[in-house]
């Protein structure tokens, strides 16, 4: 009995002793409050700006907010925030999925689901600005692409290469096929389109 209790000890103390001890970051006297809720989707410039950064976030409000970072948060600075997708047009605890095209931000593409569960979108570009909601025409909301209840899938991917079968690629899971991915794609010769996994 006695051995086994020193056995015992000795992993314990054996365990400890070779474990990773976390690090944590102090408070900062200039922390920037973000008050986020659920997931955050990032891009980040490959051009001129390299490192520059988006955050899109859902705020407690409902709406979707985007911070500006000049670069890695070790060596860049919080630059700004600011609303990007009304609170009345995001279903609360969305999932966020981002893409930007070509370099410096020229085009950035901000996913969501709305609050009747249709897949969603506002697009920024340099010539225009912001655009989303009813009015966008080009914007996938257009298509109403209904999103299964509960869905934890999303993602976004972009391609600006001549001769790419699609520019943009937006997965999730489908009301109409609940049981495989679905995906969006457009191009600007066939617009959007929409298949599932096979």
């Amino acid at each position: 009995m006695f051995i086994f209790k020193v056995m015992q000890i000795a992993m314990l103390f054996g365990g400890v002793s070779g474990a990773v001890i976390p690090r944590g970051v102090g408070p900062s006297p200039d922390l920037i409050p973000v008050n986020f809720v659920g997931n955050i989707g990032a891009v980040q410039a490959i051009g001129g700006t390299p490192g520059d950064t988006r955050l899109y976030f859902q705020n407690a409000d409902n709406s979707i907010q985007a911070v500006r970072v000049t670069g890695p948060f070790t060596t860049g600075r919080f630059f700004a925030q600011s609303p990007r997708v009304p609170a009345d047009e995001v279903q609360a605890n969305t999932l966020i999925a981002v893409v930007t095209i070509g370099d410096d931000f020229q085009e950035v593409h901000i996913f969501f689901v709305s609050p009747a569960n249709i897949l969603s979108e506002y697009i920024f570009d340099t010539a225009t600005g912001w655009r989303g909601g009813a009015s966008c025409t080009d914007c996938i909301t257009v298509n109403a692409y209904a999103v299964q209840p509960g869905n934890r899938v999303l993602y976004a991917m972009g391609n600006s290469a001549s001769g790419s079968p699609a520019i943009l690629r937006v997965g999730f899971v489908s009301a109409g096929a609940p049981t495989t991915l679905s995906e969006a794609d457009y191009d600007p010769v066939n617009g959007w389109r929409l298949a599932q996994l096979n």
